[in-house]
C-alpha cells in the first residue's frame, strides 16, 4: 500500500510538472510533447535542462580574426537524468539482429569465439527479447528470423549456431542490408532496436562503396534502429566500420582478442535495458553563410539550411560531450548567432522535442589580440584534448597504415607548434600535461612501428593504426 501511494504521488507531482512546463511555452525556451523545463542557469551560455535530458553549450571563443579560417568550436553536452526502474516496472524488450562474418578468414578461433558469445547471449535473452541471426559470406543466410527467446528456440537457435563454418568471400553489404531489413519488416512495439555487424576483413563482394554502406546505415538510424559493428583482428577496414556504426548511430569496437565476443554482445544487450534517450537527433540552423564543418567525427547531414547530427543513444545517467566546429565569414567585421540547438528523441516510445531560443554570439574582428583575450581558458583545454588530439592521432594513424612516417611525425609537430604557441597565453596546466606527455608518447609510438624487419613493421603498421584510430573514436565521440 504505501508503495502504492508513492507511486500515486509520483504521478501526480508530473502532472502538476507538466502544468508549469506548459506554463513556459512562449515566455522562453519552447516545449514541445513532454517536456520538462526548469529554471535555466542565467552563467550558461545556451543550456536547456529537461526532466530527462540537460543540453549545455559553450564557446571556446567569441571571436574570429578577420581574414582568418573563421573556424570556431562550440563544447555541446547531453546530460541524461538517471532513470529509476523499480521492481514493478516493465522491462524494456530488445530485439537484436546479430550479422556474422563467416568468410573464410574467419575460420578458427575467431568463428570459435563468435559462436559461443552467441550462444551467451541467447542465455542471457528473456522470452520477451527477440533475436535473429544472419551470416555472409559469399552470400547471406538467414539462420534465424526474429523471434523470441523461450527454452524451445534456445535449444534451436544453439543448434544452428554451433554448424556455422567459415568459407568464401566478404559480402558485408548484403549481409548489412539483410539485417536492416529484419527489423525494418517487424514491428516495433516499443523495443530498443540493434543491428551487430561483425567483420574480419574487407569488403570484397557486392556493395564495398563505403558511403552507399553508410547510407544505408543512415536510413536504419532515420527509423530509429541502432547499427553497431565489431571489427576483428588487423585486416578489416577500420574506416568502413567506423563509419557504418557513425551513420548507423550505433558503436564501433575494435577487437584484436577474438575471446572478447562476448563483452560486446553483453554491452549491446545490457544497454538496451538502460536507454533513457533514443534515436537522438541534434539540429542546427546554419545561417548568413555559417558551416558546421565538423561535429566531433560525427556525419552531418545538411538540408534546407539545416544541420543535423545523430550521435546515438543515451543511457541512463549518461553524460556525453563533444565538439562541434563552425567555419563564419571573415571578409569584413560582423557579427554571427550561433546556438539554436534543437534536440529530440523518444523515450518509452513517445517522442520529445526541445529547443532553445537563447543564441551565442561570435564577432569577427580585425585585432587579434581581441581573438586571444576571448578565448575560454577551461573550454579550450577540453576541445584540445579531445577534439584536437583525437583528431590528431587520427590523422595519425591514417598516415602510418599508408607507410608515411615523415607525414605522420610532421602531423604531431604541427599539433605540437600550434597548441604550445596558444598555451603560452592561456596557461592551462592540462594541456601542458598533453603536450609533455601524451604527444611524446604518440611520437614514440610512431617510431617504434617504423622500426624492425619488413615484416614486422608491415604487421605494426596495421596493428598500430587500428588501435590509434579506435582510441580517436572513443574520444572524440565521447564513447569511451
Amino acid at each position: 500500500m504505501k508503495m502504492y501511494k508513492k507511486s500515486f504521488l509520483a504521478v501526480l507531482g508530473l502532472i502538476i510538472a507538466a502544468s508549469v512546463a506548459l506554463a513556459y511555452v512562449g515566455s522562453g525556451d519552447s516545449v514541445f510533447a513532454r517536456f520538462f523545463v526548469s529554471k535555466q542557469d542565467p552563467r550558461d551560455p545556451v543550456a536547456v535542462h529537461t526532466d530527462l535530458v540537460a543540453v549545455r553549450a559553450d564557446l571556446v571563443q567569441d571571436k574570429v580574426l578577420k581574414g582568418s579560417d573563421g573556424q570556431v568550436s562550440v563544447s555541446l553536452t547531453l546530460d541524461a537524468a538517471i532513470i529509476p526502474r523499480p521492481d514493478h516496472w516493465p522491462i524494456e524488450h530488445a530485439d537484436l539482429v546479430i550479422v556474422l562474418d563467416r568468410s573464410g578468414s574467419m575460420a578458427g578461433q575467431k568463428l570459435s569465439d563468435a559462436r559461443q558469445a552467441v550462444a551467451r547471449l541467447i542465455d542471457q535473452m528473456t522470452a520477451d527479447d527477440r533475436l535473429a541471426i544472419i551470416t555472409y559470406s559469399n552470400n547471406v543466410q538467414v539462420l534465424s528470423p526474429l523471434v523470441g527467446m523461450d527454452e524451445t528456440q534456445r535449444r534451436q537457435l544453439k543448434t544452428v549456431v554451433a554448424q556455422v563454418n567459415a568459407a568464401g568471400g566478404t559480402n558485408l553489404g548484403a549481409g548489412l542490408k539483410q539485417g536492416i531489413q529484419t527489423l525494418m519488416q517487424t514491428p516495433a512495439d516499443g523495443r530498443q532496436r540493434r543491428v551487430i555487424l561483425i567483420s574480419d576483413g574487407q569488403a570484397n563482394q557486392g556493395i564495398t562503396d563505403p558511403q552507399e554502406l553508410g547510407d544505408m546505415a543512415s536510413g536504419a538510424a532515420e527509423h530509429n534502429l541502432a547499427v553497431s559493428t565489431v571489427g576483428v583482428g588487423n585486416d578489416f577496414n577500420e574506416i568502413l566500420m567506423t563509419t557504418l556504426a557513425d551513420h548507423g548511430a550505433g558503436r564501433y569496437y575494435f577487437l584484436e582478442d577474438p575471446n572478447r565476443f562476448a563483452l560486446v554482445f553483453d554491452k549491446e544487450f545490457q544497454d538496451t535495458r538502460n536507454v533513457a534517450a533514443s534515436g537522438v537527433e541534434i539540429l542546427v540552423p546554419l545561417k548568413n553563410g555559417v558551416r558546421l564543418v565538423n561535429a566531433g567525427g560525427y556525419p552531418i547531414q545538411v538540408n534546407s539550411g539545416q544541420a543535423v547530427i545523430r550521435p546515438g543513444d543515451l543511457l541512463s545517467g549518461q553524460q556525453r560531450n563533444f565538439f562541434l566546429t563552425f567555419q563564419v565569414p571573415t571578409d569584413k567585421e560582423a557579427e554571427f548567432i550561433l546556438g539554436e540547438f534543437q534536440v529530440r528523441f523518444n523515450h518509452n516510445g513517445a517522442a520529445y522535442d526541445v529547443a532553445s531560443s537563447r543564441q551565442m554570439v561570435v564577432a569577427c574582428v580585425k585585432d587579434s589580440g581581441e581573438v586571444t583575450a576571448s578565448i575560454d581558458a577551461p573550454v579550450w583545454s577540453a576541445r584540445v584534448i579531445q577534439e584536437d588530439y583525437g583528431k590528431l592521432k587520427e590523422e595519425v594513424a591514417d598516415a602510418v597504415v599508408k607507410g608515411e612516417k615523415n607525414r605522420a611525425m610532421d602531423q604531431i609537430h604541427e599539433y605540437e607548434t600550434r597548441n604550445q604557441a596558444i598555451n603560452a597565453t592561456v596557461g592551462s596546466a592540462a594541456v601542458a600535461g598533453n603536450l609533455e606527455k601524451d604527444v611524446r608518447a604518440l611520437r614514440q609510438s610512431v617510431e617504434e612501428t617504423f622500426a624492425g624487419p619488413p615484416a614486422a613493421v608491415a604487421e605494426k603498421k596495421k596493428q598500430n593504426a587500428k588501435a590509434l584510430q579506435y582510441e580517436s573514436y572513443q574520444i572524440r565521440r565521447d564513447k569511451k
